[in-house]
């Protein structure tokens, strides 16, 4: 009986059964060539040398580079589809890898798909929870949905697990004032900042919430590091805190004969002649400038306003110093005639009507009628009960 030697055997398997190792060597090649075609900006001769990196050596480390380069290719060419499912491939191959998931749900949170995106960040947080990234992703997500809950347990994760990384401090932060948390907000934005005093985003997101609270001093501590920090960011914090800041009246002015200067026991024909006669109404204005663009309706619906005679706690003191009514005096309507907005120039002109007694000696006290503006910007916000009604002997207040 013939046998076959064990040196042999091992030579006849080593010409049948293909070496791996080549195949290995050949895709590390392959992979290199990629890479130069890469960052010459030759993206089709990239993706070719990717896909043979990935066709010979499937299940190496060399395969997951070249699928992580062939992505960024595709994305240099617009190519997002080819990017999904590139990413999709690498999952199949390393479905122990977190790489994939995260790549996937960076393109879904690009897209505004926040349901697939919570898909494929919570699978790369089940795979590497330790990643501060993945978890800090998945907070994104829950944030973009306004989960400020589940978004708010992420992002502690994500601090956890990276205490030296600002990023989770500013994202706990972000979503603290999403849920009106203003106090806790402020403190992990400043710890945020304590970790990494040149963080824009964070000193943005700071001088929002100080903005919120009112704190316009703070506010503008953030402006100015920003100022020196980041032009743009300074300018979208400036652009934030005149849009949440409350409008003001920030002059007033007549044209009309209507002299709010005028003390008590001024005679309302010396206002104008056609009041001479008894019974007699003439309509006056004043014109009001504001500290920023008012919503029109508002401003030009007469319940709005309201005009008055001053009492004893409004500034300036009361009508007539306190002195009782007398019974010539003059009618004023407690509403506007009508009101014209001219947003050109921020300025509201309110007609209103003054009337004669039946005996012709009516008086008005006009330095103590108060006008007040109860409506709004073009932002909803109210205006400011510091500058919201003037008068003659107040002024603005």
């Amino acid at each position: 009986m013939n046998t076959i030697s064990s040196s042999a055997i091992d030579s006849l398997f080593s010409v049948t059964v293909p070496q791996q190792t080549q195949k290995d060597s050949i895709a590390a090649m392959a992979l290199s060539r990629g890479t130069d075609a890469f960052t010459n900006g030759d993206y089709d001769t990239a993706i070719t040398e990717f896909k043979r990196t990935v066709g010979l050596s499937p299940y190496s480390d060399n395969s997951l580079k070249a699928l992580q380069l062939m992505v960024n290719a595709y994305k240099q060419q617009g190519k997002t589809d080819d990017e999904i499912k590139t990413w999709q491939l690498a999952s199949k191959l390393f479905p122990q890898s977190d790489i994939p998931y995260s790549g996937l749900g960076d393109i879904y949170f690009g897209q505004k798909n926040y349901a697939e995106a919570e898909k494929a960040y919570t699978m790369a947080v089940r795979l590497n929870p330790a990643i501060s990234s993945n978890v800090y992703a998945l907070g994104q997500v829950y944030m973009a949905q306004e989960r400020y809950s589940d978004a708010e347990v992420e992002f502690k994760k994500a601090t956890l697990y990276a205490p030296t990384d600002p990023s989770g401090y500013y994202a706990l932060g972000q979503v603290y004032r999403k849920m009106g948390r203003l106090d806790d907000a402020v403190t992990l934005l400043n710890k945020s900042i304590q970790i990494n005093g040149k963080f824009a985003d964070a000193h943005l997101e700071l001088g929002m919430v100080y903005a919120d609270m009112k704190n316009n001093n703070a506010a503008t501590d953030q402006y100015n590091i920003l100022a020196n920090l980041d032009e743009s960011s300074s300018t979208e914090l400036q652009n934030y805190m005149f849009k949440i800041a409350a409008p003001k009246i920030i002059a007033a002015y007549n044209t009309s004969g209507f002299e709010a200067s005028s003390g008590p026991g001024t005679t309302v024909s010396s206002m104008d002649p056609d009041l001479s006669d008894p019974g007699s109404s003439k309509l006056f204005t004043m014109n009001f400038i504001f500290s920023k663009d008012l919503d029109p309706s508002s401003v030009q619906n007469i319940a709005n306003w309201l005009i008055s005679r001053s009492s004893v706690t409004d500034p300036g003191g009361p009508y007539d110093w306190g002195l009782p009514t007398q019974s010539s005096e003059a009618s004023i309507s407690p509403l506007p005639v009508s009101v014209i907005y001219n947003n050109d120039n921020l300025t509201a002109t309110v007609s209103f009507k003054i009337s004669q007694n039946s005996t012709g000696d009516a008086t008005l006290d006009p330095q103590h009628i108060m006008f007040k503006f109860l409506g709004a910007d073009t932002y909803g916000n109210i205006v400011d009960q510091s500058a919201d009604q003037y008068s003659g002997i107040s002024q603005i207040a």
